[in-house]
């Protein structure tokens, strides 16, 4: 755990740094027990350095912060909601794409099952002599 260093005067604004050398954040605890409990924490809390402070005074009871955390919730819940449905749209869109593209690539290759098969005759017919006489095979008419 890294330790409260100093701070420094910035204009009218005091601001605490942490022992790494780094200027603190306010941060938000969304917890069950600390909702929406705002706190400083070094900008490597979490991962490198452990300091953090409390700085606001609890909700005044219980019922309060377990609404407050309960509400919390319920947004975060709600903006997931919509982002699910944002890439709804974004996967909807990609697959009338994808089937698009599917369908110009059948009619490309019936296309080109086609051209095989005049060319096929066309060998074929040449062979037997066929083509002079302008007769193909009923598979191609």
């Amino acid at each position: 755990m890294a330790h409260y260093a100093h701070t420094r005067v910035i204009g009218k604004y005091v601001r605490p740094y942490c022992g790494c050398g780094l200027a603190m954040t306010v941060k938000t605890a969304w917890t069950r027990e600390h909702p929406g409990k705002r706190f400083i924490a070094c900008p490597k809390y979490g991962s490198k350095c452990e300091y953090y402070e409390f700085f606001h005074d609890d909700l005044p009871s219980e019922y309060y912060r377990e609404l407050l955390y309960e509400e919390h919730q319920k947004v975060k819940k709600g903006n997931q909601r919509n982002e699910m449905q944002e890439h709804i749209v974004v996967l909807t869109m990609e697959k009338k794409l994808l089937v698009e593209e599917l369908n110009c690539t059948k009619s490309k290759l019936q296309l080109y099952n086609r051209l095989f098969l005049i060319l096929i005759a066309k060998v074929s017919g040449e062979k037997w002599g066929l083509v002079t006489t302008g007769k193909f095979p009923s598979v191609l008419n």
